[in-house]
């Protein structure tokens, strides 16, 4: 091993952020290459490539040569790799499958449904439910459309009702 490669691995043991820049210039390219070889998206691949670097930078006192500390990043960059491969295999098998087809059409259906419905009442109503389905609270409901928190609750308490 050369003198300069032990001197690196040290001073990256030693967390010189310095020494990890110039470590990160040095290889990043090459990793992001390597990770595209995998996976299409150049994006993703720098990503996966980060991430790499923040996890050797967490365990970096485990390595004792410069081998060792690209050998981690290799075989990191490709297990993440194949891992999103795999993830991303299983939805679009979920995505190609019935159950999810017949469960978007049901969701979108029962929006639709209800979002006709919402159309019936008064235009405060309307602001208040829609608000609601937003997940907001009374008080930001309130704060929004400049009303109090009392006028909320009786506006969703008629509306549920017509709706019913």
């Amino acid at each position: 091993m050369k003198k300069n490669d032990l001197l690196l691995v040290e001073e990256l043991k030693d967390g010189k952020e310095k020494t990890l820049k110039s470590f990160y210039e040095e290889y990043f390219a090459l990793f992001v290459s390597f990770a595209n070889t995998l996976l299409p998206s150049e994006e993703e691949c720098k990503d996966v490539v980060h991430d790499v670097f923040l996890k050797y930078w967490d365990i970096r006192n485990d390595f004792d040569n410069l081998v060792a500390i690209r050998a981690f990043f290799y075989k990191s960059i490709r297990n993440t790799c194949l891992n999103q491969i795999r993830h991303q295999q299983v939805q679009n098998k979920y995505l190609a499958s019935d159950d999810f087809m017949h469960e978007t059409i049901i969701k979108k259906e029962i929006f639709h449904i209800i979002h006709n419905e919402i159309k019936s009442l008064t235009i405060m109503e309307q602001k208040v439910l829609l608000l609601a389905l937003d997940e907001k609270s009374n008080e930001e409901i309130a704060q929004e459309l400049g009303i109090a928190v009392s006028t909320v609750k009786s506006h969703k308490a008629k509306s549920y009702a017509e709706l019913r």
